[in-house]
């Protein structure tokens, strides 16, 4: 008699341990979209596209004076290598800022 009530003991936790095992699968294994009726994932892209647009025109503003700090003059910006650089630094920066939802 003891040996059936510790085997549906054991039984009942593993049964437990599987349907929590399963609702955990669940949670990690859902998309940010679905998860909660995608609610929260609604907040998150609207607050992802206010910040992008303010780090849009930090990014602009920044470069300016990144810009006017390192050429002292415009003939400075006309080298070839000054300007290749700088546009690189543009376009990654903007990268950086445009796909950080990603």
């Amino acid at each position: 008699m003891s040996n059936n009530w510790i085997v549906s003991n054991l039984q009942n936790a593993l049964n437990t341990w599987n349907s929590k095992l399963s609702e955990i699968w669940t949670l990690l294994t859902q998309t940010p979209q679905n998860f909660k009726g995608g609610g929260i994932w609604t907040v998150i892209v609207n607050l992802h596209d206010a910040l992008m647009a303010v780090g849009l025109g930090l990014l602009v503003l920044f470069f300016a004076v990144g810009m006017a700090k390192t050429c002292g003059s415009f003939s400075d910006v006309k080298r070839p290598e000054v300007a290749l650089k700088s546009f690189v630094r543009f376009v990654l920066a903007k990268l950086a800022v445009t796909s950080g939802l990603q």
